[in-house]
């Protein structure tokens, strides 16, 4: 049997690269990307033979690499919050033309599944008067942000394509050790901004006060959760890729003071601000696909690890 080939739309940034590295193992994966960097290079160089590079951007009407025929397609590639923000129908145009190009893909016989990328920013933020305490994996989408609005047209495009083949997953908060530093603006991500401040810093400060609540699974467990998908006989139209159940960031913050306390005996001080922020009530998401297949919610020693990584990341950086 021919040795699996995968591709990774925009598959260089944070939760691309560890999903290359991880889909590596199970095949050969080409991952496509707007721009090159040393500390990305280096991390190529270390995947030799088994993950490549290829220059793609929607803006400059470049074509997907269609050289091979991919056992599955990971779309990655949706422009980012600042950048939604900024030019709201230039990222939601530069969006759909990555989709149609990877949906063509699907429907010409070049790949056999896609798996498209969404996030759980559809929902929008919840109404103060009436928070949402449970989200379900049928909910339709209700953005309130222009990130969430991108996302949302996407996903109304792979729902009017309705192909049995097509999988749209809603991440929540994926946290993890980065493959390489150069994450671009993803480096401002909370759970990794708290983590850099305790090594660079050795103190933890939190502009709110730390009471609303966010769902973090760790990319170990996300990695699992494609492995499921991945031997999964059939699809359904849509899930989630959560924890399920959320946590304060304050808690998050207090994980990560925690661990650097065991890992380097450091006394970290916590600060909290006076700002609020939205999700100030508890919340679960569901995962009911997810654990159908087999999956199961992370321990809490995975988040320790993943944190206990990334701190020792950050420290071999600013050695």
């Amino acid at each position: 049997m021919a040795e699996p080939v995968y591709l990774l739309i925009g598959g260089a940034g944070y939760f691309g690269a560890r999903l290359a590295e991880d889909l590596a193992q199970r095949g050969r994966v080409v991952i496509t990307g707007r721009r090159r960097s040393p500390a990305r290079d280096r991390w190529l160089a270390r995947q030799v033979g088994r993950i490549t590079w290829q220059f793609y951007d929607a803006a400059e009407t470049s074509r997907l690499p269609a050289e091979t025929d991919y056992a599955a397609v990971f779309n990655l590639a949706t422009p980012g919050a600042a950048e939604a923000a900024a030019q709201p129908e230039t990222a939601r145009q530069q969006a759909l033309t990555t989709v149609e190009q990877a949906l063509h893909l699907v429907t010409t016989g070049r790949a056999r599944r896609l798996i498209h990328f969404s996030t759980f920013h559809v929902y929008g933020a919840p109404s103060p008067e009436t928070p949402r305490t449970w989200y379900g994996e049928d909910d339709p989408p209700t953005p309130t942000h222009p990130y969430g609005l991108v996302h949302a047209a996407c996903e109304a495009r792979l729902a009017e394509a309705a192909l049995p083949s097509v999988l749209v997953v809603r991440p929540t908060n994926l946290v993890g050790r980065p493959a390489h530093m150069d994450l671009g603006p993803q480096q401002r991500l909370i759970f990794l901004d708290l983590c850099r401040q305790v090594v660079t810093q050795r103190a933890l400060t939190l502009l709110t006060d730390g009471l609303a609540y966010r769902d973090f699974l760790p990319i170990p467990a996300a990695l699992a959760a494609i492995h499921c998908l991945l031997d999964a006989p059939s699809w359904p139209r849509q899930c989630h890729l959560a924890a399920g159940q959320a946590m304060t960031l304050r808690t998050l913050a207090e994980r990560i003071q925690q661990v650097a306390a065991r890992q380097y005996q450091w006394e970290v001080a916590l600060t909290t601000g006076n700002r609020t922020d939205a999700f100030r009530v508890p919340f679960h998401v569901d995962t009911t696909t997810l654990r159908r297949l087999g999956w199961s919610p992370p321990e809490e020693a995975v988040l320790d690890a993943e944190i206990a990584a990334t701190l020792a990341g950050f420290q071999t950086v600013t050695e």
